[in-house]
């Protein structure tokens, strides 16, 4: 009897669509550098019917009375085709008319700025969602173009924290209308130092594995106090949408992430593709001439130092682990959020 009961609560989800908490809905967004769209989703079970999308141009604001487009649930995508590059657009889903997913492209092409994306659209473990247009981070923006500048203003970007140290924005500073700019230096090894080993052939295998790995323990054995100021700009609902930038926007601000994620309660899973992305956004060939000249050696360095390592992010939480026994003591007592204030990120950042 249970095995017919199952069966037929099976065949009106797939007839008539998610409406309980047992169909689970995965979608993405991909988008080209031209501005065209692609929303794909996944249903379990498989079920049947009318998939409508949703277009506005800010995040959690949809007229649901016009659906841009429709198409059967089982094609699993549909297209939104347009022809701006600049102006972002946030997507939602219904299954008919059922299980809204709100998407968007966490990608953003830009001309001069590595690395720069949305971190919104991750679902914790208890099924709510990282806010779309809350947080971004991203490389230096010392170089951007005027479409990036348009870009950045699109986003509504009001703080930018800045992780450089004093030496790297004397060396390149920022400045950005009408945004509060925060420093918060936080090294990332002695790359000055590094960098001229590497020009001079003068590095060993592995040289830049036990570089990287040395860099993520003092980030945590160093710099929790400087981690902390940066949960703290969080917790003000006036600095958002916040962008937290680095030199590339893969260590220190990848690291940042996680810990927030895992504050979150993001499963370890996306918190590791999350910083695991940065190998995707971030495009090496400004280096390409320096190391066609370098020796084999040198090269393996210089890729290490421009790629993120999920050894790297395990031993920042392993020197935690070791430092103050848990993540929630390392929460308390090392960056100096409590629970409350926790528990606020939460109220921010998910829905």
């Amino acid at each position: 009897m249970k095995e017919q009961i199952l069966g037929i609560l099976t065949c009106l989800l797939a007839l008539f669509g998610c409406k309980s908490e047992s169909c689970d809905v995965r979608a993405l967004c991909v988008r080209d550098e031209i501005g065209n769209y692609i929303i794909k989703w996944e249903t379990n079970p498989v079920i049947k019917g009318i998939a409508k999308l949703y277009v506005s141009d800010v995040p959690d604001k949809f007229d649901m009375n016009h659906p841009a487009a429709s198409t059967s649930i089982e094609d699993g995508f549909i297209r939104y085709i347009t022809s701006d590059n600049i102006q972002r657009k946030y997507f939602r889903i219904t299954f008919n008319d059922h299980s809204p997913q709100d998407v968007a492209a966490r990608y953003t092409f830009m001309d001069n700025i590595q690395n720069f994306r949305d971190v919104g659209g991750y679902k914790s473990k208890k099924g709510r969602q990282v806010r779309w247009g809350k947080l971004y981070r991203s490389g230096n923006i010392h170089n951007f173009s005027e479409q990036d500048s348009i870009r950045l203003i699109e986003a509504g970007i009001k703080t930018i924290i800045d992780l450089r140290t004093a030496h790297e924005v004397k060396e390149q500073p920022i400045y950005f209308p009408n945004t509060q700019i925060i420093h918060i230096p936080i090294p990332c090894g002695n790359k000055e130092e590094m960098n001229q080993r590497i020009l001079e052939n003068k590095v060993r295998k592995r040289d830049g594995t036990l570089f990287m790995e040395d860099a993520y323990i003092r980030f945590i054995a160093n710099n929790t106090e400087d981690l902390g100021d940066v949960f703290r700009i969080l917790l003000d609902k006036k600095n958002y949408p916040i962008l937290i930038s680095g030199e590339l926007g893969k260590d220190r601000v990848g690291l940042f992430i996680s810990l927030l994620f895992s504050m979150l309660d993001i499963p370890q899973e996306s918190i590791t593709q999350e910083y695991m992305s940065s190998n995707r956004y971030i495009d090496p060939s400004f280096m390409a001439k320096t190391v066609s000249a370098l020796s084999t050696d040198a090269q393996e360095t210089m890729t290490v130092l421009l790629s993120v390592n999920e050894s790297f992010l395990n031993i920042a939480y392993r020197e935690i682990e070791n430092r103050y026994g848990s993540f929630d003591n390392y929460r308390e007592t090392g960056l100096k959020i409590s629970g409350k204030n926790r528990d606020r990120l939460k109220d921010l950042l998910l829905k």
